[in-house]
């Protein structure tokens, strides 16, 4: 047993060594080190050497990033030549390399709409703006939007006339399902329709969008299958099909989970070659550190990391299920299903948020289409230019079984609890950690059947508090009542509205820096909850960055109808990195002023301010905050943005009471003037703020909110409040309180 825990230890040390070379290298410290290894007795030296070698190999990799083309563009705008890599349908990001510009790599290019589609290999001239993208433990990266293109010609390689193709005849073959066809095969999801994306997340099948060790293993099998079927030899057939497979990820551009899989099918060849016992673990290992090897960033690679944790959740429940049950087909595929969700769980709710517990059951059905499905689109592909009629005949077979994981997307979707949606972050994975630990202890190497149903049994009732807890759905849906729901995103701003027919505005989505995005963490995951799918309008108060820092992430996630700010022109990077965002989302932008108005569900919305005819308009981002009044029925809600004293001098008069106040600017000291709040007389007063060093909310703004008589909330304090209202009154719920108010205003007040 000794060399596959060798193996174990040698890929862990070397991929903490990389991820630390990637992060925090310096030369002279790996000196002081690789000395220090040296000098380590017996048998620890290897490991030190190892971990020195990573560490070298990581620090490497990030000095190289500086002779990257994303680390060469500057964050304005520029005017370019660029090579199409990718052919180019739909209005999504695409691969491009740059001419004239010494440097490596390719960038992500989003062409304008007017130019698709878009050959690979086509060169143009373009002008746009650099959306610079830079992550910890991510190689530098960006989008470059282009506004003007002219191109310049027409010059394809090899590969890219390959890639032409390949689009090519599965537009022709599949018509509307070649998007589908495109995810499965090439790894592009660009021409996938939101809700078919939004269906296989979660159904837990979103791993068969994105090029995975299924996928290549499933195509390497069928090689092997066809080779052998032609009378080659066992070991022959196994190294055609590791070929096949490794050419398949170099044509798709090396991703680490495809990486992965094909090291695993030629190591696999190999050891079948030189006849050598082959161990799970050790074979994981080694691929993993290959993959590692050939691409340091594969690291921190979260498609990386799932395919390794499905792997080995998978094989490590089917060891127990054969010894248990026997190795029938439904205890192992059940039991490979359980042991890949729960592997993969932590992983997925700290990354992306989302748990998708309906993939144990969905996978049943979807894996064996997809084992159809995808070595019958990927032939049909393959003979399209060859022997059309056959590649006809497939692509209808094929299509049938890609009706069928449409359907079991659909179907697994609609699963009462089949998926939760959490805050993206490491506290997230915690009571998936857990109930992966209780798997663990439950199907030990010695226990039986009877041994794992009990231990299982007492672990029941704690596992379902950590985890199914977290999945419930959002409760106050009654048809005729709107919900505001004031988030808790820290120091910042959000607010999410539901409107009775089930429409979603959001204004402001909170802060983002370099570790923090409330939009990522907080707003998308709770919007998601809460079964939006569509949000009809994203109010931005303001550009400042704990207003709009979570907008991107909301527009990545959602489909947007419409974006509506000041339109006050900032001369900051983070201001045109958010009109990209906005551009590259599709949604419409409109700058909004004071008496701008829209209604949905008998709820309107009117915009009191700001207004371009004021003096003092463009001197502060503050003063500008778009001041935005609901009304619905007798209910009346304000919300201030940042708005300040001046600001409110110049509304005074023109809004009336209120029911709710929104606090302008987190409650600082120069909002909420003692004249507005005589005017506004608000029932409840909700701060949005978190810890800070501006000493938010002010001592004086209180004085002034509770001289009023308002009853003040505090997402600080109380969490996400939550005000749902039938028009005559008001429940607020926090996470310690819940009131319920009568609405005194009269309907229709002015």
């Amino acid at each position: 047993m000794r060399p596959p825990r060798f193996g174990v230890q040698v890929s862990v040390l070397f991929g903490a060594g990389l991820a630390t070379g990637l992060s925090h290298f310096r030369a002279p410290a790996l000196v002081a080190v690789m000395l220090a290894a040296l000098l380590v007795p017996g048998r620890h030296r290897a490991h030190c050497l190892v971990l020195v070698a990573a560490l070298a190999h990581g620090g490497l990799a990030s000095a190289g990033e500086a002779r990257r083309c994303a680390a060469r563009l500057p964050p304005v705008r520029v005017a370019l030549t660029v090579h199409a890599v990718d052919p180019v349908r739909f209005p999504a990001a695409a691969r491009a390399s740059l001419a004239g510009v010494a440097c490596r790599g390719t960038i992500d290019v989003r062409w304008p709409e007017r130019m698709l589609p878009l050959r690979a290999g086509t060169d143009a001239r373009v002008e746009g703006r650099w959306l610079p993208r830079a992550r910890a433990f991510r190689p530098l990266g960006g989008t470059l939007l282009i506004t003007h293109a002219e191109t310049t010609g027409v010059d394809p390689t090899p590969g890219e006339r390959l890639r032409n193709a390949t689009v090519s005849a599965s537009e022709k073959l599949y018509g509307a399902r070649s998007p589908l066809v495109d995810a499965l095969v090439l790894g592009t999801r660009g021409g996938m329709a939101r809700e078919l994306k939004d269906d296989f997340a979660k159904s837990g099948l979103v791993h068969l969008l994105s090029i995975s060790g299924f996928h290549v293993g499933l195509l390497a099998a069928w090689v092997v299958l066809a080779v052998s079927a032609m009378g080659f030899p066992r070991q022959r057939a196994m190294g055609i099909g590791a070929l096949a497979g490794a050419l398949y990820v170099v044509f798709l551009g090396w991703p680490a989970p495809a990486g992965r899989a094909a090291a695993l099918c030629c190591v696999l060849a190999l050891c079948l070659r030189r006849q050598r016992h082959t161990d799970s673990g050790s074979l994981l290992a080694a691929t993993a550190l290959a993959v590692m090897l050939v691409d340091p960033w594969a690291v921190a690679d979260l498609g990386g990391w799932l395919s390794v944790s499905a792997l080995w959740g998978a094989t490590t429940a089917t060891r127990w299920t054969d010894r248990a049950f026997g190795p029938g087909y439904l205890p192992r595929t059940l039991g490979s299903s359980i042991g890949a969700t729960l592997a993969t769980a932590p992983i997925t709710a700290a990354g992306i948020g989302t748990v998708a517990l309906a993939g144990v059951l969905m996978n049943i059905a979807a894996i064996p289409l997809a084992a159809v499905a995808v070595p019958g689109v990927a032939a049909s592909l393959m003979l399209a230019p060859l022997v059309p009629f056959l590649a006809s005949a497939l692509a209808a077979g094929s299509g049938l079984a890609l009706h069928g994981l449409e359907w079991c997307a659909r179907w697994g979707a609609a699963i009462p609890l089949g998926h939760g949606e959490v805050p993206a972050e490491f506290r997230s994975a915690i009571p998936w950690l857990a109930l992966l630990g209780v798997g663990l202890w439950a199907i030990g190497p010695r226990n039986t059947r009877t041994i794992a149903a009990r231990r299982l049994a007492a672990a029941a009732l704690m596992a379902s508090c950590l985890t199914l807890g977290q999945a419930l759905p959002v409760r106050g849906r009654d048809e005729r009542l709107l919900t505001l729901h004031f988030l808790d995103v820290g120091q910042g701003d959000a607010a999410a509205i539901r409107t009775p027919g089930g429409h979603w505005v959001l204004v402001d989505a909170g802060p983002r820096d370099e570790r923090y995005d409330a939009g990522r963490r907080v707003v998308a995951p709770f919007l998601a909850r809460a079964g939006a799918r569509r949000i009809e309008a994203v109010v931005v108060s303001h550009a400042h960055l704990d207003h709009l820092g979570g907008v991107g992430a909301v527009l990545q996630r959602f489909q947007v109808n419409a974006v509506l700010e000041p339109g006050d022109a900032v001369a900051e990077p983070l201001y045109d990195g958010f009109l990209g965002a906005v551009a590259a989302s599709g949604a419409r932008w409109v700058p909004i002023r004071a008496g701008a108005a829209f209604s949905l569900d008998s709820v309107s919305f009117r915009v009191i301010h700001p207004d371009t005819a004021w003096a003092e308009w463009g001197l502060d981002l503050n003063e500008d905050s778009v001041v935005l009044l609901v009304e619905y029925r007798a209910f009346r809600a304000l919300f201030s943005g940042d708005a300040g004293w001046d600001a409110e001098r110049r509304m005074l008069g023109s809004v009336g009471p209120v029911d709710l106040l929104k606090v302008g600017h987190h409650g600082s000291a120069t909002a909420s003037g003692t004249p507005w709040l005589a005017e506004l007389d608000p029932a409840v007063a909700v701060i949005s703020v978190g810890r800070n060093r501006y000493g938010h909310p002010s001592r004086e703004a209180l004085e002034r909110l509770t001289a009023t008589g308002s009853d003040i909330w505090r997402t600080d304090r109380d969490g996400t409040v939550t005000v749902t209202t039938d028009g005559s009154t008001m429940h607020l719920r926090g996470d310690d309180r819940d009131r319920i108010l009568r609405v005194d205003q009269e309907e229709g007040a002015p």
